[in-house]
């Protein structure tokens, strides 16, 4: 009989996410610009390279998947990855942010650093979202731990913002790039901690959730049945097109907020405190998605919450707004935005609840490596509709602010995302039909099978 988890583990199941965070944010936010201004590669390099990166990253979220499916050290099949990937990742990761040789040599080496480091934190990333379903399958005990690593995230992303260019630019004194090189290193070895905290901590539940035991062979799961896990499962199907909404409207909105402060407010300077502001309301809606959705269900409460964010997204653009108004309107929304952000784990992990009560095969670590799909799907189409927002208005750099321009950066910053995850909530609505009465009869089901 497995054992309950303890409540250590339930309270720091997130610190991983923690220093993820902290590492990567190095590159959601200063990647460009180190090609470009430390690293000091051309325009047409630095187009190569992000380019080719942009391709891998979202090839390697399914073959991470398959990867962790196949694989079965000895240390379990989920947990191993804990302690044997985030290394190679932030050895190859500091390769991404370091100035070597020619730039032809140097956008090689970024890129090999892009590349290999993508795949292995997508591997590892993808096994410590599988713990939550593999450790247990009471559902509240799920819920604590998503909304746990929602905390966490959201705390990661604070830290970095307020140390981050700091370091970067203590560490890099007389030495720019190296700055952005020490700063890697530093995030990287707290990164290191905060998985292998967890993997010590879970040493217990190895095993938990999974027929496999050291030294015994594995039942490898063929490609082809992992893909079918998806076009068999509607939840997920639901659930991966909502999380790409609601991703693909943050980032819009992330990507216009500089002009929205600049043209349409007129007060570029507190953008600081809008976006330190986003990632403590987030950290806010993690903390109250808990006891919520527990008493209303994931569902119930994705919905909910998404809609909100929708309606406010909508007041915005509907009502004239100065900057302070615009940011108390656009926090309060913003924890629509913070608590479905707190369930996705929580909700990947019904969907392989329902993929193996629908064909008998549990294919957890594929599944949940799918929670990273729709965010760099996202990464990838926000720069289109960015781009068709500011190419429509006509717009140049320091532009004096026209009407047209104002108008386009207003719909973009607000309508756009709006109607964007309108069309996510729809699929949640219609295809994500999973509730705390279907999952407890599908795992009781799924039981039965297995005396």
């Amino acid at each position: 009989m497995e054992k309950g988890l303890k409540k250590s583990i339930i309270n720091l199941y997130g610190l991983p996410s923690f220093g993820f965070q902290l590492f990567v944010n190095m590159e959601v936010f200063y990647f460009a610009a180190f090609l470009t201004d430390f690293a000091k590669l051309p325009m047409a390099l630095v187009g190569t390279v992000l380019m080719i990166t942009s391709i891998f990253d979202i090839l390697w979220v399914p073959t991470a998947g398959v990867i962790l499916e196949k694989s079965n050290m000895r240390w379990g099949k989920y947990r191993s990855w804990l302690l044997v990937g985030p290394p190679f990742a932030a050895l190859f990761f500091i390769l991404q942010f370091s100035k070597i040789g020619s730039p032809t040599v140097n956008a090689i080496i970024i890129t090999v650093g892009f590349v290999v480091s993508h795949l292995i934190w997508n591997i590892f990333y993808a096994g410590h979202v599988a713990l939550n379903s593999s450790m247990t399958t009471v559902r509240e005990e799920r819920i604590a731990m998503s909304t746990n690593r929602g905390m966490f995230n959201s705390l990661g992303a604070i830290a970095f913002s307020l140390i981050g260019m700091k370091m970067i630019l203590a560490l890099g004194e007389g030495n720019p790039a190296m700055g952005y090189t020490l700063t890697v290193v530093i995030t990287g070895a707290v990164m290191i901690a905060s998985y292998y905290t967890l993997f010590f901590m879970t040493k217990d539940y190895a095993f938990h959730g999974t027929t496999v035991q050291s030294g015994k062979p594995a039942e490898k799961m063929p490609i082809g049945e992992m893909l079918k896990q998806i076009i068999v499962n509607p939840p997920l199907i639901g659930l991966m097109l909502g999380e790409l909404g609601r991703y693909l409207g943050r980032f819009v909105i992330f990507g216009l907020a500089f002009y929205y402060f600049k043209y349409v407010v007129n007060n570029l300077v507190v953008i600081a405190i809008f976006m330190t502001g986003l990632n403590v309301v987030c950290f806010v809606g993690a903390l109250i998605a808990n006891p919520i959705a527990k008493k209303f269900g994931e569902r119930n409460t994705y919905i909910l919450s998404l809609s909100i964010f929708i309606i406010g997204l909508f007041a915005v653009w509907a009502l004239p707004m100065n900057y302070v108004s615009f940011m108390i309107i656009m926090f309060i929304a913003y924890l629509g935005y913070g608590m479905p952000d707190a369930l996705g784990v929580v909700m990947y992990s019904s969907t392989v609840d329902y993929g193996e009560w629908k064909t008998g095969k549990n294919a957890r670590g594929f599944i949940m490596s799918l929670i990273s799909f729709p965010i760099k799907v996202a990464i990838l189409v926000r720069s289109v509709i960015i781009t068709a927002v500011l190419v429509g208005a006509g717009y140049v750099a320091n532009m004096q602010a026209t009407p047209v321009l104002i108008e386009s950066i207003k719909n973009g910053l607000t309508l756009v995302p709006a109607v964007i995850m309108l069309v996510g909530l729809f699929f949640i609505i219609f295809l994500y039909k999973i509730t705390p009465a279907s999952l407890s009869q599908m795992q009781k089901e799924i039981a039965a099978r297995k005396v």
